[in-house]
Order: C-alpha cells, then sequence, then structure tokens
C-alpha cells in the first residue's frame, strides 16, 4: 500500500507534463485522482506522515471550495436570525 502511495505522490507532483497544452487537462485529472487516492489512504492515520497527510488535504479542500463562484446571493440563502454557517457558505455555493 505504501509503495502505490509513491508512485501517487510522483505521479501528483509530474508538472513537467502539464507542459503541452494538450496534455493538460489529462494532467489536472490525474492530479486529482492521486491526491484523492493519498487522501482516502492516510485517513484517520495518526502517524505524523498521516497527520500531516490529513492537514493536507482538508487545505486542499477548502482552497477547492473556497475557489467555486457564488451561485446564489447571501440574502437567499440566509437563515433566519441572521446566521451564517457552512449550510449558508453551501447554499451560496450552489452545493
Amino acid at each position: 500500500m505504501k509503495r502505490m502511495s509513491v508512485i501517487l505522490m510522483i505521479c501528483s507532483s509530474a508538472n513537467a507534463w502539464a507542459a503541452d497544452p494538450v496534455v493538460t487537462p489529462f494532467v489536472v485529472q490525474l492530479q486529482r485522482t492521486a491526491n484523492a487516492s493519498l487522501c482516502e489512504s492516510y485517513k484517520g492515520d495518526r502517524s505524523p506522515m498521516g497527520l500531516a497527510m490529513n492537514k493536507q488535504c482538508r487545505n486542499r479542500a477548502h482552497a477547492e471550495f473556497e475557489e467555486i463562484q457564488d451561485e446564489k446571493p447571501l440574502r437567499d440563502c440566509m437563515k433566519p436570525g441572521n446566521v451564517i454557517d457552512d449550510d449558508v457558505r453551501k447554499c451560496m455555493k450552489g452545493l
């Protein structure tokens, strides 16, 4: 399992392949798949490597969520009492 993780790490860091515009979408999807696979393989691992991977996965997921453009205004998603939480943010993103 750890050998597969090393292979996925190498694939996820292969930005040199992204120089060709034809290959770029493939490389981007390959990196996302490798990152998701690594996050799943280290999920719940309490070793120092596992903790570092879990933190990196959380940061990546947060960054990907922030990249999504808002589809609805805040006024349409706000809860009674003007409460703004994660559910409201997901509503604004259209999720």
